[in-house]
């Protein structure tokens, strides 16, 4: 799985630096999936809806993509792949747990926040839709390495106990809504990495 998000970490830095109309097909096409699922639902949202954004015949969604659970299927590869390779490097790294927590919210923030595609409610869509068993584990190997960031803090004192529970929805929620209170409220990255780390903080400090 390396190599695919790898390369969807290529994608996404080639897509950030190209306007959109200007993208290839399949990528204009993901983008139409991904804006339409996240108003409509992976089921509300037709292909012919697809293909009318797109400003393409419905026959040339399909030269791209063999289905509409495909274009869920790579979206989630932006979406759960790539995080959970990088959450589960935190979780295995050395030092501090606040350290590795922090410095993997600034990484999933900023992903989410200069993400090209409209990912929000993507957790949902891929727990509720069959035939996508790799994105599934890939958000259980993301959740878990998460909580495994969290024990490790609450083992050296760093993090209150609760913290392991509720933290990873918050994560998730923060990820999607980062954009939006960028450009809206003109909060940062830093203030989401901040508003984790005084929600889960040990407020005796480590034992």
């Amino acid at each position: 799985m390396a190599s695919v998000v790898e390369e969807a970490e290529r994608r996404v830095l080639d897509l950030r630096a190209t306007p959109s109309p200007k993208w290839g097909t399949k990528d204009r096409i993901l983008l139409a999936a991904s804006q339409l699922f996240a108003v409509h639902g992976f089921r509300g949202a037709s292909t012919r809806a697809i293909a009318e954004q797109v400003g393409v015949r419905q026959p040339s969604l399909f030269k791209h993509f063999a289905s509409k659970r495909d274009m869920l299927n790579e979206l989630a590869v932006f979406d759960m792949h790539v995080p959970a390779q990088h959450a589960q490097r935190a979780a295995a790294g050395d030092g501090p747990a606040t350290d590795r927590l922090a410095a993997y919210l600034a990484w999933d923030f900023e992903w989410y926040r200069t993400m090209p595609f409209d990912l929000r409610g993507m957790t949902d869509d891929l727990v509720r839709s069959e035939g996508l068993a790799d994105a599934q584990r890939a958000l259980t190997k993301w959740t878990r390495s998460v909580k495994a960031i969290l024990r490790q803090g609450v083992d050296t004192g760093e993090f209150a106990a609760g913290s392991v529970r509720f933290v990873p929805p918050v994560i998730e929620t923060l990820s999607w809504h980062m954009v939006h209170s960028t450009s809206a409220t003109g909060k940062t990255v830093d203030d989401g990495v901040r508003f984790v780390l005084a929600a889960v903080l040990n407020p005796d400090g480590p034992s």
